[in-house]
């Protein structure tokens, strides 16, 4: 294989392509699996550690903040290193996170854990898809790509399933420690069977500033969020806010930057369609951290009934996904991303009417419909963003995308975050403020119906003001 620049590091023939897949496919199912396992554990963690309801905040944003933090450096380091170093880093660092998470016994030690974990998930999903794109030959990637995508949909589905039967015939922390020796063992084996290496390129730039004011942002943005009510806390949430401003205009000025902003000013398409995946997941992303706590505290329902019920809306997505392919060969991609929106809203308003005494099946009705919703309208979203993007920016407009989705998971973690220090402050979770917490998940899935209602009125405006040879239902073909 020839290498396309003489800057490019020569690619080792791969003579290990089932063991490579293997390691690539075990380490994006098991990296979804521990994300909504050990969400699961939550109420099991908060109950033995003594937790605040600030802690399990915490506990949760601080995996998304890690996440979002490391995702666009992460990509650049697979550019610069290449990909399978990066994708086999992401995994060690993961399953040292799960070591410090079974061993934890305190608040703070579960905290840095899930931070890691965040830290891993970056680097394993950073190079993921485009080692699945790379290591097979040509006339098997399409095939490869399906399995790979069933493969981390797996993991959604098994990751409340497996969570509810550790939590509830073994403990809690063996929801850590069976993924961290998976993990461990793969990404040794990685690192010390597969010798080729992909893409890596020692001119690709990471520039130290450009990661220090996206970092410092996010992570002021973060704090901030807690104590919103205190001068400190708005000071903070101030200077990120204004921090991510600086870096995102300091990000026009770079020829070779760590987010593409052009993708924004001058890609009307990548524009409406990539801020309305940022409106609809930052209410998907937190959806199962509210409902865990309310399944678990308000409706008093064990982790592995709660495991069940959470994984209707990733089957569903598994289900629906598959047909969306079909469905693409006969209707415009418009007419897919409208239908997946009305099904979203629908589910957003169901889930806006909850009480305390909603019936367990109206939820499981809405989880249906959300994750139908995913099913038909995500590979649409993407597939559709991805064809207006010229072929030298779609390594770029894919790390984007994907920065674009985690943080809509940070933006609605720091909600519930918010509320959450709102109404209740540092005291733990007991039966005397379940009143306060249901107003918690309340406020929050109105924020939800809010933000999807919004995703809608940006693609009907999309739509409506289109020019007549850019229409968004065309940008696919």
């Amino acid at each position: 294989m020839t290498t396309p620049s003489a800057n490019l590091a020569e690619p080792q023939e791969i003579t290990r392509l089932g063991l490579s897949l293997f390691v690539i496919l075990s380490g994006s199912f098991l990296a979804p699996l521990l994300m909504h396992s050990s969400t699961l554990a939550i109420p099991a963690i908060a109950t033995e550690l003594s937790l605040t309801a600030e802690t399990i905040s915490w506990f949760t944003l601080v995996q998304v903040l890690g996440n979002v933090c490391f995702v666009l450096p992460a990509g650049k380091l697979a550019d610069k290193f290449g990909r399978k170093r990066i994708f086999c880093f992401g995994l060690l660092i993961a399953g040292l996170a799960c070591f410090v998470g079974g061993g934890a016994q305190s608040g703070m030690e579960i905290v840095i854990c899930r931070a890691l974990q965040g830290i891993g998930g970056a680097f394993i999903f950073a190079s993921a898809v485009a080692l699945v794109m790379s290591v097979p030959p040509e006339e098997d990637k399409p095939r490869v790509m399906g399995i790979y995508i069933s493969i981390a949909y797996m993991g959604i589905v098994t990751g409340p399933i497996f969570g509810g039967l550790v939590i509830d015939n073994l403990d809690w922390r063996w929801v850590f420690y069976v993924p961290g020796i998976a993990m461990t063992l793969i990404g040794f084996i990685g690192f010390a069977l597969l010798h080729w290496e992909r893409y890596g390129d020692p001119d690709t730039r990471l520039r130290p500033l450009d990661i220090f004011l996206y970092m410092a942002s996010l992570s002021l943005i973060a704090v901030g969020i807690f104590d919103t009510s205190a001068l400190t806390g708005q000071a903070l949430l101030a200077g990120g806010i204004l921090s991510f401003t600086a870096f995102f205009w300091f990000q026009t000025k770079r020829r070779n930057p760590l987010l593409e902003v052009n993708l924004f000013l001058r890609n009307r398409t990548f524009a409406i369609l990539g801020t309305a995946h940022l409106l609809l997941y930052s209410g998907l992303l937190a959806l199962p951290f509210a409902l865990t706590l309310y399944f678990q505290f308000i409706k008093g329902l064990d982790a592995q009934t709660t495991g069940y019920i959470l994984l209707v809306q990733a089957l569903c997505t598994a289900v629906v996904a598959p047909f969306n392919g079909w469905a693409s060969a006969r209707f415009r991609p418009r007419y897919l991303i409208f239908a997946g929106m009305i099904l979203m809203l629908a589910a957003a308003f169901m889930l806006a009417l909850l009480e305390m005494q909603t019936p367990v099946s109206h939820i499981i009705v809405a989880l249906v419909l959300v994750g139908s919703a995913v099913g038909v309208m995500d590979a649409s979203i993407i597939h559709t963003c991805m064809s207006s993007v010229e072929e030298r920016l779609l390594g770029s407009a894919s790390a984007t995308l994907n920065g674009l989705r985690i943080m809509g998971g940070f933006v609605g973690i720091g909600v519930i975050s918010f509320l959450m220090d709102r109404h209740l402050g540092e005291q733990e979770i007991e039966p005397h403020l379940f009143g306060p917490l249901m107003s918690v998940f309340q406020q929050f899935f109105l924020v939800f119906a809010i933000l999807a209602v919004l995703a809608m009125l940006l693609l009907v405006v999309g739509v409506l003001t289109r020019p007549k040879q850019t229409q968004i239902s065309e940008s696919a073909n």
